[in-house]
C-alpha cells in the first residue's frame, strides 16, 4: 500500500509542477489477417506407427539402432487454392537426439532415441512438386528432403524455392524411428516408446 500512495504522490506533484515536461511513449499494434479458407491436414492410418515390442538383446550396444521404417503419407485439403505451410512441432521437447523427433526418456531420465521423417516425394493439386522448407518462420526457403522441429514446409514449382497456393497437397514420407546406443541405456525394466509430432497449419 505504501508503494501505492508514494505513486499517486508522485504524479500528483509532477501534474502541479509549473514545468513543460517531455512525455516519451512507445506505441503496440496488433494486425494480423482472417483467412475465408480452411485446410484441414491428415495422416493415413491416423498417423499411428507401432513398432510392437523390441528386445532389448537386439539392440547395438556402441550405436544407434534402426528399429522401423515406415511409410507415410500426409494430405492437406483446402477449401480453396491458397499458399501455407506445415510446422513440426515435436510433442517431447528435449528428449531428441540430435534435430528430430524424440522418444521420450528412460526411467533414469536418458534420452532412449529419435524419429525421422525422410520427404520421398510432393504433389499440388496433382502435380510433382518440391518440399521446401524455412527455418525463419517463412522468410527464405530452401529445399527440404525431411521435416524436422523449426521448420517450416512448403511447396513449390519443380526447381524453384517459393512456396505456391494450392488446394490440395500431400507429402510421401518413410519414417526411420531411431533407438539410442543401448550401454547408456538403463533397460532392466520395460521402456515405453513415446514418440509423438504435431503437424500445424500456418497461412
Amino acid at each position: 500500500m505504501k508503494k501505492y500512495f508514494a505513486a499517486l504522490t508522485t504524479t500528483a506533484l509532477i501534474s502541479a509542477a509549473p514545468f513543460a515536461l517531455a512525455a516519451s511513449s512507445t506505441d503496440l499494434t496488433v494486425t494480423g489477417l482472417i483467412t475465408p479458407v480452411a485446410c484441414t491436414p491428415t495422416f493415413n492410418g491416423g498417423g499411428d506407427i507401432d513398432l510392437g515390442r523390441i528386445s532389448s538383446g537386439d539392440l547395438n550396444q556402441d550405436q544407434n539402432t534402426l528399429v522401423g521404417s515406415h511409410p507415410l503419407t500426409l494430405t492437406v485439403n483446402c477449401s480453396a487454392a491458397v499458399t501455407f505451410s506445415i510446422n513440426p512441432i515435436d510433442n517431447n521437447p528435449g528428449t531428441t537426439i540430435g534435430d528430430w523427433f524424440g522418444l521420450g526418456l528412460t526411467d533414469d531420465g536418458k534420452k532412449l532415441g529419435f524419429f525421422y521423417p525422410e520427404i520421398l516425394r510432393a504433389t499440388a493439386d496433382a502435380s510433382a512438386a518440391d518440399p521446401i522448407e524455412s527455418n525463419d518462420r517463412g522468410t527464405t526457403w530452401a529445399k527440404a528432403d525431411s521435416a524436422q522441429p523449426g521448420y517450416w514446409l512448403s511447396v513449390a514449382n519443380t526447381g524453384d524455392t517459393n512456396p505456391i497456393e494450392a488446394q490440395v497437397v500431400t507429402m510421401d514420407f518413410k519414417v526411420d524411428t531411431y533407438i539410442a546406443r543401448a550401454d547408456g541405456l538403463d533397460l532392466t525394466n520395460e521402456v515405453n516408446i513415446d514418440g509423438s509430432a504435431t503437424f500445424e497449419i500456418v497461412y
